[in-house]
């Protein structure tokens, strides 16, 4: 049997990279001359190492590309694990949104990473269902 990948260091790399965008430190300006860009660009980075890491997790083998064939889940898995990520994601942006707004202070690229990663679970959501339930199917299986 095959050694199962080591993805642990990916999750914790990635959450760091992530966790950054959500304070504030003197980043650097980078060419494009604004340090909410850098936190962004560096939180997105770290939004590829999580990736990696669940991949690795969920299907026990390296790669990248979440083939139909490796599935394994139940239809009505895909509509709970979409609502959990996206009631979670829309929690955290309107609770980021309230700190912002009672002076706390929340970087700008928060919100938007936030957000992003919300739109890629539903999209990989609707993807699985459509594939695995919807007009996509494929009848002979």
């Amino acid at each position: 049997m095959a050694e199962e990948p080591e993805w642990r260091w990916q999750l914790v790399v990635g959450i760091i990279c992530v966790a950054q965008s959500f304070v504030e430190w003197n980043t650097p300006e980078g060419p494009w001359q604004e340090e909410s860009f850098t936190r962004g660009v560096i939180a997105l980075v770290g939004l590829g190492f999580v990736y990696v890491a669940k991949y690795r997790w969920q299907f026990r083998k390296d790669g990248l590309i979440p083939y139909l064939k490796i599935f394994r889940c139940k239809p009505q898995q895909i509509a709970i694990v979409s609502a959990v990520d996206g009631v979670a994601a829309i929690g955290l942006i309107l609770l980021l949104k309230t700190l912002s707004e009672n002076g706390v202070f929340v970087p700008e690229p928060a919100s938007l990473i936030l957000l992003l990663y919300a739109m890629l679970m539903f999209l990989h959501a609707a993807y699985a269902w459509l594939v695995i339930e919807g007009p996509l199917r494929d009848e002979e299986e």
